[in-house]
């Protein structure tokens, strides 16, 4: 069992010099011997953990995603889904350095799933994990009776996604005009007129007696 662990530790290592070299220098500074040395080892070490470029781009994603979970888990959590959805979104807008980093890694592996089918399947997963996360919070407000029970909730967490998006382009290749103020009057506006005005949440029924 502590081997297993040992192993476990050191690929999580590995996967975590993988993001940080890639957030400093981009896909094409990542190499397995640059990655090896961020981790502190030999590059022998690492091929025995990783045997391509690719399941090392693939492992570092998971450990950016990791990082990224858990804040947007903790801002879907509020009573007022509305307000939960809209603050989910801002963790996952380029408006730190820490999310400016993880949007540069992002941006890497969008463009190696263009090429790689094994990177562009987990790319797949991640949108699909990601979508159902919105989409999730949106229904959770129909239920609450802030949203409209017509609007279609994937659909407009794909929309929101899209846009997104958009906005973390512009903001990495140096646009000055989004701003985070600017990148939330984006989202907010999206939510407004996509799911309609905000409508006061029902009180949750009583108990008949």
């Amino acid at each position: 069992m502590a081997r297993q662990a040992n192993h476990d530790e050191r690929r999580k290592l590995f996967a975590a010099a993988a993001l940080a070299v890639i957030a400093r220098e981009g896909l094409e500074g990542l190499t397995m011997r640059v990655v090896a040395k961020e981790a502190g080892f030999t590059t022998g070490a690492l091929t025995h953990y990783f045997q391509s470029k690719d399941e090392l781009l693939i492992a570092a994603s998971e450990a950016g995603a990791d990082v990224v979970r858990p804040e947007m888990d903790g801002a879907a959590t509020g009573a007022s889904a509305r307000a939960a959805l809209r603050d989910l979104l801002y963790t996952v807008l380029p408006t730190s350095p820490a999310m400016k980093a993880q949007w540069r890694f992002w941006m890497a592996f969008w463009e190696r799933a263009a090429h790689s089918p094994q990177v562009q399947r987990v790319m797949r997963e991640r949108y699909f994990e990601y979508t159902n996360r919105v989409a999730t919070v949106i229904r959770r407000s129909q239920e609450q009776g802030e949203t409209a029970r017509s609007v279609d909730a994937e659909t407009v967490a794909r929309e929101i996604i899209a846009l997104i998006d958009g906005i973390g382009v512009q903001v990495m290749i140096g646009s000055r005009r989004f701003t985070v103020a600017v990148q939330r009057q984006y989202v907010d506006g999206l939510l407004d007129v996509r799911l309609g005005p905000v409508r006061e949440a029902r009180a949750p029924r009583r108990a008949s007696v």
